[in-house]
């Protein structure tokens, strides 16, 4: 029950969590997936605005740069503004808003005394309170500024329209309202809720249209007022005002200019200028480099949006955190059950199915989440894939616990890597092995069977001196692979590769020479049991892995690397040394140390004879190097007495070669009082015994 309940745990904590991020995700990303997700369903289903109920009209470059309108100031285009209105309305428009501010009333422009405009705006303020009262007119104002007074007043509260536009945190336009709530507590309209009649129920929506908002209907004011004065422009402009609201505004580079949630649509291709005269009523191209769209775009997105309904109506924020957590979950699942690689495809793969769920449900008029169940999910994930490292972990120390007493560390995290516990196998390496001996252990046994001395203190020295071995070869990067008695078997470039690692080896056995000389002089100032230590280093090609049977192994190297290796350590005792070297590692050591050759050696069980060598101080022993070099040149060529005298010479003296010198020369001696050579003699010393 334990592991169902953490699974429990886990998923509740990650739906939780998953909840929790829906309900306060970061804003632009969550903005930026919407538009997204707008784009994917324009791109599957593309269809456009199938019946536009409005139409806009925009000043642009082209209308300011027309002959009707490029002697007139902007400020002084009510007369413009008036013929308009008066056309649309006549073509059968359902209403007309302009997104204009009407801030500068011509009557009080003066020269001294006299106001030479003050007629100017009539045609417009009559229209405007006669179609403004009936609901079929409106200008705009900001929060910051309003209508000139007579504007104002021939308005009306109900057709004075806030032309205001609200943006996201990231810049984009997603909503839109129909109406503000004043201080007193009242109702202002906004330019689609006055046109609409919806600034009497106020609502926020969601303009996040089926197709690119440039591609409603729109046409340029200069095509506009061209076509009213053709013979037959009566039948253009009923085709493309009648039964619509009418939008009025700038289309200038530069001027109130936004970004829409169809940022991220299909680029459309430029439509060619249609044939036909100023009443063929093309529209003009809008967008900005930026993607960006006039304003009055925005203001006509909500006025269709309310009329045709296909504002997205945003889902209820108990289902959005029920949404989150379910993907959270899952993905929480997944991370805990799951390998990595998978685990992350699984939890990519419901961010996609949610970004394109919240493309489905636009189809259908809901305004689902589209980033929100990918957080979610990813978040799930994140808690999942840590629920699993902490179980695998607490299994990872349970059982490395369990193993590195008997298994070198590095095999127990290659296990655990693997997640699976070791097989019978084994692999040909180059290895570095060591045997190191502690000298004067069965005296002191011996001390124990008389009563001389406790066995505690005899296992609490020898444990205290084969931790100094121990230490040095791991720090040297080695693998301690068994204690054997008062010895210790140790390998470099196993299990772990390790570059040097003949060198590392010869490192750690110099420096262990160093050390266990030192606690010995220690212990007997305490008078405490106390060791040498003899070492033997060879490297070589070996088989290492696995060895033993299915119930009980150890890793281990075999071949005949390690046989010499054993034997090294052996003959330090007969040649009074406290390291004796293979030919490998003397060789890769040579850097480091001055290697003394001693002597060609056959062991018992090799056929073939190597040279032994044992390391010394850099610099140390020149000339004794030198002539122990040349006593082995005479030693080769079965010169056995100047050999023996070279070599008796070499005795003399504290320096570490003497003990190997006085070796040499007994094995001189005793030739040189024997039967000569055979013809085939290759110089080496043989071993009878291990």
């Amino acid at each position: 029950m334990r592991p169902l309940r953490r699974l429990l745990a886990v998923l509740f904590a990650a739906a939780a969590g998953g909840g929790l991020a829906a309900l306060a995700p970061p804003a632009a990303l969550d903005g930026a997936a919407g538009d997204g997700a707008a784009a994917l369903r324009a791109l599957a289903a593309p269809g456009g605005f199938e019946t536009p109920h409005v139409a806009l009209v925009l000043l642009d470059e082209t209308s300011v740069a027309d002959p009707r309108l490029e002697s007139t100031p902007r400020a002084l285009m009510s007369p413009v503004w008036a013929t308009l209105a008066e056309t649309a309305l006549a073509s059968g428009a359902v209403s007309v808003g302009f997104d204009f501010i009407f801030a500068f009333d011509a009557a009080a422009f003066r020269i001294g005394e006299e106001a030479p405009l003050a007629r100017h705006d009539d045609a417009f303020l009559q229209l405007l309170r006669r179609e403004g009262r009936a609901g079929r007119l409106a200008i705009g104002r900001s929060a910051a500024l309003a209508p000139a007074r007579r504007f104002a007043l021939m308005a009306g509260g109900a057709s004075l329209a806030h032309v205001d536009i609200e943006t996201e945190p990231d810049g984009v336009v997603r909503r839109v309202r129909t109406a503000f709530l004043t201080v007193e507590g009242g109702l202002a309209p906004t330019l689609s809720g006055a046109l609409t009649g919806a600034a009497a129920a106020p609502q926020t929506l969601n303009i996040i249209p089926p197709a690119p908002l440039d591609s409603l209907p729109a046409a340029r004011l200069a095509d506009v007022l061209a076509c009213a004065e053709e013979p037959g422009g009566a039948a253009a402009l009923s085709a493309f005002f009648g039964g619509r609201v009418v939008l009025v505004g700038g289309a200038l580079p530069g001027e109130d200019r936004f970004r829409a949630p169809d940022r991220f649509f299909p680029v459309q291709e430029a439509a060619p200028e249609a044939e036909g005269g100023p009443c063929a009523l093309a529209p003009p191209p809008v967008r900005g480099p930026g993607g960006d769209l006039p304003g009055v775009f925005l203001h006509a997105a909500a006025a269709d949006a309310v009329l045709s309904g296909w504002a997205p109506a945003p889902t209820a924020p108990a289902v959005d955190a029920a949404l989150a957590a379910l993907f959270a979950a899952l993905a929480a699942l997944a991370g805990l059950r799951l390998a990595p690689a998978r685990a992350a495809a699984a939890a990519g793969g419901l961010a996609v199915l949610g970004f394109a769920g919240a493309a489905a449900a636009l189809e259908a008029g809901v305004l689902a989440p589209a980033a929100r169940p990918g957080l979610a999910a990813l978040l799930g994930f994140g808690i999942g894939w840590a629920g699993r490292l902490l179980l695998l972990d607490r299994r990872a120390r349970a059982l490395r616990d369990s193993f590195s007493r008997y298994l070198a560390p590095s095999l127990v995290d290659r296990m655990l890597s693997q997640e699976r516990l070791p097989a019978l196998e084994g692999e040909p390496r180059e290895v570095t092995v060591m045997f190191a001996d502690l000298s004067g252990f069965t005296a002191l046994s011996e001390k124990v069977n008389s009563g001389e001395l406790e066995a505690t203190v005899l296992t609490a020295t020898v444990n205290a001196y084969l931790s100094i071995i121990a230490a040095e070869v791991e720090r040297s990067g080695g693998y301690v692979d068994k204690f054997i008695g008062d010895a210790v078997m140790a390998l470099w470039n196993a299990p772990v590769e390790a570059p040097d690692h003949a060198r590392a080896a010869v490192r750690a056995a110099v420096a262990i020479r160093e050390l266990v000389p030192a606690a010995g002089r220690r212990d007997r100032a305490r008078n405490l049991p106390a060791f040498a230590v003899k070492i033997g280093v060879n490297a070589g090609p070996a088989i290492v892995g696995n060895v033993g049977t299915e119930t009980r192994m150890n890793y281990t190297a075999i071949g005949d690397a390690v046989n010499l290796a054993a034997r090294l350590e052996g003959l330090c005792s007969t040649f009074g040394t406290e390291i004796v070297l293979g030919p490998g590692v003397a060789a890769a050591s040579a850097e480091d140390f001055d290697m003394l050759e001693i002597a060609p050696i056959r062991v018992k069980g090799r056929r073939e004879p190597a040279s032994v060598f044992t390391p010394l101080a850099k610099g140390s022993e020149p000339a004794r190097i030198a002539a122990f070099a040349a006593a082995l040149a005479l030693w080769r060529t079965a010169r056995f007495g100047e050999a023996r005298a070279a070599w008796e010479a070499l005795t003399e003296g504290a320096w570490p070669g003497a003990g190997a010198a006085a070796a040499m020369a007994r094995f001189a001696r005793e030739a040189e009082a024997g039967p000569p050579p055979p013809p085939d003699w290759d110089g080496a010393v043989t071993m009878t015994a291990k």
